[in-house]
């Protein structure tokens, strides 16, 4: 009697989760509402990451009703007004509890920790694969599906991407007694290696001595953390990544010239003594309205100056700033620039407790359209991703990111590495510990090598 009894139990365990199961795709066989929640971090001019889904939905609710599915896709676009690291934080906490959005829009060296950690999903193995998934995929820029790929797989699908020129101030050059044929040179000169970060130092100390710019106004770097500073390292010969062992670089040598440059610009007047940590708000006046000869950014910020900062809008910025890639520190090779896409991810299953990562996929592509993105990257100045927008009048109209678009011929990205973060963390240590002054930038090169190797150990090479 009590083998029968423990033979209906088990018999009745094995079936509780068929039933259970069919009882589920029955009901999700039936009219349902998909909820879709679209992370990206802040709105301003880049609100368009995450509401142009709101518009899409609205065409892929009509593509479902079409092929005869009862199912209704609801998105909730959700903006993030707080820094990076918080964001980034938020996203992770929530996939730990099963609480993420189906949707992040993030940077794309965020892959390979949030991949490791299963909170996203692959959505390809190859290029080719993820072309043929929807057209709007096949028209993004192949060069652009590297910055999404980890471990032979594609992981996201690019949203945007820019460069980041070192700005110079044409009115100020031309009032040290540039002729506007110089000016116009400079950028030809910078991407072909004949002005480097040692002529920028030297021609923003003449402005000071000659009074066209206060004291520490000759060059203005970024004020804050960010991978605008592996520019720097690179100009240098820095490497940061070997693609073929899948391991982190560090480059001593070049370490030390990069952090001799950021102290030099120090000890030499053209940047101020105390400068990281200057406030956005502070930094974007200055540099947009004619107070520093230099200054390094990103593309995007153009349309912000434009919109809240600029004295005279967008006109007055065409008048007054130029754009080129960064100087190299050597003579003789070619400046380059960082790009930085954004890539769209999809949550894991675990993640998101969300089984509809197909739909997600379906909304990311028509959030692709040509008219769409190029609407976000008209308003926030950014770099298109789509062939096609080299062709489409509204992106050509565009004078700004006509110019700059030539930045991308020679440019490089962060690398997707689990461990790329501490990588960067370690060098950004030493390269404020040297502009600073705490250390000499050799002291603050070797310690940096030092702590890499203890916390990186077998993923870093040492050159």
């Amino acid at each position: 009697m009590k083998k029968r009894l423990l033979c209906l139990f088990v018999l009745a365990a094995l079936l509780t989760p068929m039933l259970f199961a069919g009882g589920k795709q029955e009901v999700e066989s039936g009219p349902r509402t998909v909820t879709i929640e679209v992370w990206t971090r802040e709105a301003g001019v880049n609100h368009w990451r995450a509401d142009l889904a709101t518009e899409a939905a609205v065409e892929l609710n009509a593509q479902l009703k079409a092929e005869g599915s009862e199912v209704t896709v609801e998105v909730v676009p959700v903006h993030d007004e707080g820094d990076w690291g918080g964001f980034k934080k938020k996203y992770s906490l929530a996939a730990d509890a099963g609480e993420a959005p189906l949707i992040i829009c993030s940077g794309h060296e965020d892959i390979a920790t949030w991949g490791q950690a299963g909170y996203i999903i692959p959505l390809a193995d190859t290029v080719s694969e993820i072309q043929a998934e929807a057209p709007e995929f096949s028209d993004v820029f192949e060069s652009l599906w590297n910055s999404a790929t980890w471990r032979n797989q594609i992981w996201g699908v690019p949203q945007d991407t820019e460069a980041r020129p070192m700005y110079f101030n044409k009115t100020l050059l031309g009032e040290m007694g540039w002729s506007d044929t110089d000016i116009a040179a400079l950028p030809g000169k910078i991407e072909m290696g004949e002005f480097t970060l040692s002529d920028l130092i030297s021609v923003a100390s003449e402005a000071i001595d000659k009074g066209v710019v206060e004291p520490g106004y000759g060059y203005w770097h970024r004020p804050s953390k960010g991978g605008d500073f592996l520019q720097f390292y690179k100009a240098f010969g820095g490497d940061v990544y070997d693609a073929a062992e899948d391991k982190l670089v560090i480059d001593e040598e070049a370490l030390t010239a990069f952090y001799a440059f950021q102290r030099e610009c120090v000890t030499s007047g053209v940047s101020p003594d105390k400068y990281i940590g200057t406030e956005w708000k502070i930094w974007h006046d200055v540099v947009s309205n004619g107070k520093a000869l230099f200054m390094n950014g990103g593309t995007w910020m153009w349309a912000d100056w434009a919109a809240n900062y600029a004295v005279g809008g967008e006109e007055a910025l065409f008048e007054n700033i130029g754009y080129a890639y960064q100087p190299s520190g050597v003579k003789g090779v070619k400046g380059t620039t960082l790009s930085h896409p954004l890539v769209y991810l999809i949550s894991s299953e675990s993640a998101s407790d969300s089984s509809d990562q197909d739909l997600a996929m379906r909304l990311i592509a028509l959030m692709s359209t040509t008219e769409r993105n190029t609407r976000h990257a008209v308003e926030s100045g950014h770099l298109g991703i789509l062939n096609s927008q080299t062709d489409f009048d509204a992106y050509k109209e565009s004078q700004f990111l006509a110019d700059v678009t030539y930045l991308l011929d020679n440019n490089f990205y962060l690398p997707n590495h689990v461990l790329y973060g501490t990588w960067f963390d370690i060098l950004w240590d030493g390269m404020v510990a040297a502009e600073q002054g705490e250390k000499s930038p050799e002291e603050a090169a070797a310690d940096a090598v030092k702590l890499m190797k203890l916390e990186i150990e077998d993923q870093l090479i040492v050159r």
